[in-house]
């Protein structure tokens, strides 16, 4: 690897140790946050971003939560607009990158994952946003797939 290249991020090995804390009864954040901490470098960097934007769409007195359309601000706020795309659930053909899926999969995971219906209530909202829907789903059902 040359030094312009960035370290791969390893989703399925940091979802695998999130995983297990889970099973252990560490609550999903937690297990995240631990994680994170764990492992550092490019996914801890990422990770701290999904993290923020959860706790700011969740936390009643932001800007953000008040939002009627908080996934997709939360979303869109995290990186760059999508290739300058409006917000459209139905536009499927967005050219995402390996960092944007993860980053949003891992919004949607920590925003429901102490829900009742946990995945199916985080595949619902991935479904009404724009983006690579079927991306982000097979992430999230690793993640919350009991």
């Amino acid at each position: 690897m040359n030094k312009t290249e960035k370290n791969p991020i390893d989703i399925n090995l940091f979802y695998a140790d999130v995983l297990s804390y889970v099973k252990e009864g560490m609550a999903y954040i937690d297990a995240v946050q631990l994680s994170i901490l764990e492992k550092g470098g490019e996914i801890a960097r990422l990770a701290s971003i999904a993290i923020d934007k959860y706790q700011e769409a969740t936390y009643e007195v932001t800007a953000l939560s008040k939002q009627p359309n908080i996934d997709e601000c939360a979303l869109a706020s995290m990186g760059r607009l999508w290739h300058g795309e409006h917000f459209e659930g139905n536009n499927e053909q967005m050219n995402c990158t390996e960092e944007e899926i993860f980053l949003d999969s891992l919004y949607f995971i920590l925003k429901y994952a102490e829900s009742e219906n946990a995945l199916e209530s985080a595949l619902d909202a991935n479904d009404k946003v724009c983006g690579d829907k079927k991306a982000r789903r097979e992430i999230i059902e690793m993640a919350l797939n009991d």
